[in-house]
């Protein structure tokens, strides 16, 4: 007498190709990679971007630093002071500071690589008397984390080198980072600041 097939269940051939495709789909490891790379790509990719990063602040910050070392040698030989004792009267409004200021801070960045907005560097030339115990404050308020407002204005300062006197020269810009946690010195803004400071004596020039 023939066996009746239940009516709920397939062929035997069926049921062993199902079981089989199931196994064979526990078994496949073709996208396993794929599935591998999305979970640590972004994050290496983002390393890989602040490593990136990183290394282009310290050049930029190299930059500003050959920058004020070229343009300080103008004060240091008395080049600069020479050609501003010719300068006209500044305009109404604009003092001699501001004008010398704005000229040295034009020496700095000629020839400069573009990785930053000259417009955007501050400056401060400062003349020492040889008898000064001086530390020169730093461009940036630590508690509001911006640029100093007290006792003097950062980028605002020009005293005028004479013969033979020690000099120091400040620059500060912001630079522009993604990757704050990795790179200090941030401002409140999230930029970091790039700094570059300079002293030495000037010649004996006349």
């Amino acid at each position: 007498m023939p066996r009746r097939r239940s009516p709920h269940r397939g062929p035997p051939g069926v049921r062993r190709s199902l079981r089989a495709r199931i196994a064979g789909f526990a078994a496949a490891r073709d996208g396993a990679t794929a599935v591998e790379f999305a979970m640590i790509g972004m994050p290496f990719l983002c390393l890989i971007a602040a490593i990136m990063e990183t290394a282009l602040v310290f050049f930029a910050g190299q930059v500003l630093d050959n920058a004020v070392s070229n343009a300080s040698r103008q004060l240091y030989t008395g080049q600069f002071q020479a050609a501003r004792a010719s300068d006209p009267p500044p305009p109404s409004g604009t003092t001699s500071q501001e004008v010398a200021l704005q000229k040295f801070k034009d020496a700095l960045c000629s020839g400069r690589v573009a990785l930053f907005s000259c417009s955007a560097v501050k400056i401060d030339v400062l003349a020492m008397p040889d008898s000064a115990d001086f530390t020169p404050p730093s461009p940036i308020d630590a508690v509001s984390r911006s640029w100093r407002s007290s006792p003097t204005v950062f980028g605002t300062q020009y005293q005028n080198p004479g013969s033979n006197q020690i000099v120091i020269v400040q620059a500060a810009v912001e630079f522009p980072v993604f990757f704050g946690f990795l790179n200090p010195n941030t401002l409140a803004n999230g930029r970091r600041v790039l700094q570059s400071t300079v002293a030495f004596r000037t010649e004996p020039f006349q």
